[in-house]
């Protein structure tokens, strides 16, 4: 499988911490520190359902940070840039991993993934479930898991596709649940900060003003960034070079590609200015970064 841009593809992920495959695309991970994943931005190709069993640690999607704590659930798609970081001795973590093609092997319908809410891009990736429903999702792990130890099995992948989607509607429930809660204390204000993070994820490579933002969502730019401000502590402008900068890392991160191939791959006119843009707001060129970013 070629190492995708700054990809962490499955196989890769498979390799440092699966303990049963089911196949190449589909496996589960016992409680492991994810220090692999700690220091850079990475972006999977498979979906990822982790729940937190011991320790914190700070989860960045998207640029968003979040709390890792015991019973805390990540749901990530491979629309997701993540980074876990400062986590403490004792952080731990059970998760599935799976591809989009796994669950839609035998189904008819190939977007069966998007009916879930959770797995849209403006979804929120960081989730609280109580204390019962944590206990229940970590029953069907361990369910998954034990299906999987059982060598020889006829239907094994079957089965743990079966569980799997259990699994997928039991977050459903949870996530629903989650999602009324933070819906009902949302102000206007968050609202549009919201529409903006979304709009922002689909266009930062094309549009790095905050003019085209304003405009799509109707309000003036002095409007939108003083409210994104006032909501999340910084610009709107500044959401937005974040999202460009770090796209650009993940892209820097794989050796393979050219400085003036992601230059182009995130619509900058040429090398220079991009090269510009970078040590402007990462404090270093892209060559420098690429040296100190490793493989």
């Amino acid at each position: 499988m070629s190492n995708k841009v700054g990809q962490l593809s499955l196989s890769k992920f498979a390799d440092l911490y699966a303990d049963k495959l089911a196949g190449a695309d589909f496996f589960v991970v016992d409680e492991k520190q994810l220090l692999s994943l700690s220091e850079y931005p990475y972006r999977s190709d498979g979906y990822i359902i982790g729940i937190c069993t011991r320790g914190t640690a700070k989860v960045e999607v998207n640029l968003q940070v979040y709390d890792a704590r015991p019973d805390a659930m990540l749901l990530a798609t491979p629309f997701h840039v993540l980074r876990i970081y400062n986590s403490s001795d004792d952080f731990l973590c059970r998760f599935v991993v799976f591809s989009k093609a796994f669950l839609t092997e035998n189904s008819v319908n190939s977007h069966f993934l998007e009916s879930f809410s959770y797995f849209k891009s403006a979804s929120i990736p960081v989730i609280y479930p109580d204390k019962a429903d944590a206990k229940m999702i970590l029953e069907i792990y361990l369910l998954i898991q034990k299906k999987l130890d059982r060598e020889g099995h006829p239907y094994n992948v079957e089965i743990s596709r079966s569980i799997l989607m259990t699994l997928l509607y039991e977050i459903q429930a949870i996530y629903e649940k989650q999602h009324i809660i933070i819906k009902g204390k949302q102000t206007r204000k968050q609202e549009l900060n919201v529409l903006f993070q979304e709009l922002v994820f689909h266009h930062y490579k094309e549009h790095r003003n905050v003019q085209y933002y304003a405009d799509a969502l109707y309000v003036s730019p002095k409007h939108l960034t003083e409210t994104v401000k006032e909501v999340t502590g910084r610009t709107a402008g500044e959401w937005i070079d974040d999202a460009v900068i770090l796209e650009a890392k993940v892209l820097l991160r794989n050796h393979d590609v050219s400085i003036a191939r992601v230059a182009e791959d995130i619509h900058f006119p040429d090398q220079s200015s991009f090269g510009k843009y970078f040590k402007k707001h990462a404090g270093m060129s892209p060559s420098d970064y690429r040296a100190v970013s490793g493989h």
